[in-house]
């Protein structure tokens, strides 16, 4: 039977949790933890996301663990930006980082996106397929984190999340 699972804005006690899962997602793929530069952010979420006109999303199970985080970042009138999405590696396959994407672009539609952008790496293989099956394609933009190679963008007008068939 699978675990209900509840998706939440993150609130100030959930950043010490938020900041494990990175550490292990990143150290999954080979990567450190930045908090000078990619991370940075993470020091004060509900500056850099909520007084920004955007949003912090946590998934924890009914056990109030955290399965799963996903963001979305203003970065101008059109564009928001998806940032922080990992699952928690005991969580994969099951669906799971597919309702936050889901959660964060319906989010970015209701503010009025025209597009939404997110940075990858070539060896986050699951993560970028699951962006091509939400309509992302890579773009020719250079990536603003130094461990990402990889820039996708969705249109707005593709952002219409319930047509997704999975």
């Amino acid at each position: 039977m699978r675990t209900k699972m509840n998706i939440r804005k993150a609130g100030k006690n959930d950043q010490e949790n938020i900041v494990r899962l990175v550490k292990n997602g990143l150290k999954e793929f080979g990567f450190t933890y930045s908090p000078q530069t990619s991370e940075a952010d993470l020091k004060n979420i509900d500056r850099e996301y909520f007084q920004n006109d955007g949003v912090f999303l946590i998934m924890v199970n009914d056990r109030k663990e955290l399965i799963a985080t996903g963001a979305l970042k203003k970065i101008d009138d059109r564009t928001y930006k998806i940032r922080k999405m990992y699952v928690a590696n005991t969580h994969r396959k099951k669906g799971y980082g597919k309702e936050i994407l889901t959660n964060l672009l319906q989010i970015a539609e209701s503010k009025g996106a025209e597009r939404v952008v997110l940075e990858t790496s070539k060896s986050m293989v699951a993560a970028k397929n699951l962006y091509k099956k939400f309509g992302f394609t890579e773009s020719a933009e250079q990536p603003a984190s130094p461990r990402c190679d990889i820039t996708m963008v969705k249109k707005i007008d593709q952002i219409k999340t319930k047509d997704h068939k999975f």
